[in-house]
């Protein structure tokens, strides 16, 4: 049933993704209830941003008999909506797919993956810019698709972000270009642990390809080196070593990325020319790098961009040299998996800034790499103990009770030409209101030191 067909939509759930569906609906001229379990208190922050005239239903979820429903990614597929809405006849999508509706013939490239996503959206989203194409990048990483409809041309192309959350409610998403950074067991409690559940909504991105548009996934992944584009869509490789002669994309030769996809076989840039430290963002620059050649991209404008791009916010994110001490941010590091990136980020050992607040994660596995790669470890926050318990003498430890104090410490102890990172691997509650607040903060607090 197509968007401009239905008149009376039911959207399930009042955050982010809900507003800007409800918003989109609305300024249509469609009949629109939006509804969420929560209260007007939790809600206040997206009620302010709901359109006048969108109907509000708070305290249960409401499904129309008839209404195309749009639900929220953050319900999971047992949800009892679902049933709900098969009972009374309803088509259920996510906003991605509602997108999609809307946009009409929007060229789209999408993102998704278990790692690297958001940094391989925004640093291909660079390289459309530095094509010169109007270019609209958001989705899972902040901004809904839906909300971008009000400023979309029909020049303009999408970059997009999408998570297994939305793509399982998006069966008919049809990218020209679809990109999966990686694949490994994630948010299986959303799938009742179902493993195979989550790759098959990965694997969705993709589903729908046709000729002359292109699948991009990681050669190096055990899991992705099995998948292909369904024909007659192209599937293109980004790879850690060089690709062997029946497999087009981007790829290392030596310490150089390296394009062989059709007309194409070029260097682009060396590794030293990128601005974002870590093998995580070499694979990051090629996957986005693949996708931009596939989807037609001059070499001339991938180049400027591979070189031009400084990383994502709170993402090992290079904030000063003072007193010959430089400071990353890695506040995204909010727990032992995803903090273990920076660990394998540089080539000499540097002082970690870690610890916050506790939600049961196993340091073992992380605590493995600090042995590894760092010199000496400053923590701080409720999880300061569990973790020098984890490091096990391994490393030299100084605690601290504040962030402040932590800065303090590792500045001292980093000495001239030394690197501190501050990657928490853990969540930031104890002290902070989110990992982005707990960056603004590390950020200021560095900023603020002097250079003697």
């Amino acid at each position: 049933m197509a968007a401009e067909r239905q008149s009376s939509y039911s959207v399930i759930g009042l955050a982010k993704s809900g507003v800007a569906a409800a918003n989109a609906l609305h300024v249509r001229g469609h009949q629109v209830v939006i509804s969420d379990l929560r209260d007007v208190t939790a809600l206040a922050e997206h009620l302010a941003r709901l359109r006048a005239g969108v109907e509000v239903v708070l305290g249960e979820n409401v499904v129309r008999e008839g209404d195309l429903v749009v639900v929220s990614p953050g319900i999971p597929p047992r949800g009892a909506v679902f049933e709900d809405a098969r009972a009374k006849g309803c088509e259920v999508i996510g906003e991605i797919a509602l997108f999609q509706r809307l946009a009409g013939g929007v060229d789209t490239l999408a993102v998704t993956g278990t790692d690297g996503k958001s940094t391989t959206t925004c640093w291909l989203g660079e390289m459309l810019r530095a094509s010169g194409r109007p270019t609209w990048v958001g989705g899972n990483l902040g901004t809904p698709l839906c909300a971008s409809l009000e400023e979309l041309t029909p020049e303009h192309a999408v970059v997009a972000e999408v998570s297994c959350f939305q793509l399982w409610t998006s069966e008919e998403w049809h990218p020209a270009v679809a990109v999966i950074t990686n694949i490994a067991p994630d948010h299986l409690g959303y799938y009742d642990g179902s493993y195979d559940r989550y790759k098959a909504a990965k694997r969705q991105v993709m589903a729908n390809l046709g000729a002359g548009e292109t699948a991009v996934l990681n050669a190096d992944d055990p899991t992705l080196v099995q998948w292909r584009a369904p024909q007659p869509a192209v599937t293109r490789w980004f790879s850690r070593d060089v690709l062997p002669d029946d497999k087009e994309g981007v790829f290392l030769r030596g310490d150089t990325l390296t394009a062989r996809l059709g007309d194409i076989d070029t260097a682009l840039v060396r590794v030293d020319q990128l601005q974002v430290p870590g093998v995580h963002n070499v694979e990051n620059a090629m996957a986005a790098a693949c996708a931009a050649l596939s989807f037609g991209l001059s070499v001339e404008a991938v180049r400027d961009a591979l070189q031009s791009f400084a990383g994502l916010e709170h993402r090992i994110e290079r904030v000063r040299t003072v007193g010959g001490v430089t400071f990353y941010n890695d506040s995204k590091a909010t727990n032992p998996h995803a903090g273990e990136a920076a660990l394998r980020s540089f080539s000499e050992s540097f002082v970690l800034i870690a610890g916050g607040s506790k939600k049961g994660s196993d340091f073992e596995p992380w605590a493995d790499l600090v042995a590894d790669n760092v010199r000496h470890a400053v923590l701080c926050g409720d999880t300061a103990e569990r973790i020098a318990e984890a490091i096990d003498g391994r490393v030299p430890i100084t605690t601290t009770k504040t962030l402040e104090d932590a800065v303090t410490a590792a500045y001292e102890l980093a000495g001239d030409g030394g690197v501190v990172v501050l990657s928490p691997a853990c969540a930031s509650f104890d002290q902070f209101r989110s990992f982005e607040h707990r960056g603004e903060v590390f950020k200021g607090l560095v900023a603020n030191l002097s250079g003697n």
